[in-house]
């Protein structure tokens, strides 16, 4: 596994929470793709390898990731990705070109805003914000 990876897996261990070889297999598969991936391409990969995942257990366990801010969901194209900001309380920006698919990561904190406390509301800092456009290199 990468630097990166194991920063995350140790933050998530230091919860608590328990780290299974299904949950560390899934992630590690995850994490060597550059592109945001579909549960179902990760499946097909897996069984390449000679695992033998539901497809069922694949989307439990990136929703156990996705709760510990590890594994960002695209919802416009029902894709996964790693998270590639270490820290976990703030709201993930993503941004989506939807012409060549790149997407790139930001966060509340390095955009420089906090979202306002209005009425006693707070936002989930879980959560991510998705926005789909077309990158600089597209538009040109």
């Amino acid at each position: 596994m990468s630097k990166q990876i194991d920063q995350l897996v140790e933050r998530v261990k230091g919860l608590g929470v328990r780290i299974t070889e299904q949950r560390l297999v899934i992630l590690n598969e995850l994490s060597k793709v550059s592109d945001p991936e579909s549960a179902y391409l990760l499946k097909d990969k897996l069984d390449e390898q000679g695992y033998t995942f539901n497809i069922s257990t694949i989307y439990r366990v990136l929703e156990f990731w996705m709760e510990h801010n590890v594994v960002h969901k695209l919802t416009s194209n029902n894709t996964f990705m790693i998270c590639t900001d270490h820290h976990a309380d703030h709201v993930h920006l993503l941004q989506r070109c939807s012409n060549c698919g790149d997407v790139k990561e930001q966060c509340s904190t390095s955009l420089g805003f906090e979202f306002p406390k209005t009425r006693g509301f707070s936002p989930d800092k879980s959560q991510v914000i998705e926005l789909v456009g077309q990158c600089a290199r597209c538009k040109r």
